[in-house]
């Protein structure tokens, strides 16, 4: 379910974000929208391109590791479940309280992470 979510003034001058493409930024923005109240969604490629850029000619794997090499998300897995969480979320959103609390697990030591980077194996 997307949800309403607020754009902070500093996203236009934030360096990291000032480094990608237009599409890039308007999928991170995107992933805000998807992103339960913790700022963590599921990893799937195909579904976020079909939410947030259905016209757009690009790949949303490769947008996504563009987004990890930067530093906004982390991607990775917890028992086979392969995940986001973006960055900073909670210092810049502020879910609304009625809003459910997030029922997927938050990166760990433990999980594997960056799979979207060139060692991750591909799906």
């Amino acid at each position: 379910m997307a949800r309403t979510r607020l754009l902070h003034p500093g996203f236009f001058t934030d360096e990291a974000l000032l480094s990608l493409t237009p599409l890039h930024r308007i999928l991170f923005q995107g992933l805000w929208c998807l992103a339960d109240r913790e700022g963590r969604l599921e990893d799937k490629p195909v579904e976020i391109k079909i939410r947030l850029l259905p016209m757009d000619n690009c790949n949303v794997g490769e947008l996504l590791t563009d987004l990890l090499l930067a530093g906004l998300i982390i991607r990775y897995e917890v028992d086979g479940r392969r995940l986001i969480s973006v960055r900073n979320f909670a210092k810049y959103q502020k879910p609304h309280l009625r809003e459910m609390a997030s029922g997927l697990p938050a990166p760990t030591s433990e999980a594997k992470h960056d799979l979207g980077s060139a060692q991750a194996q591909p799906r």
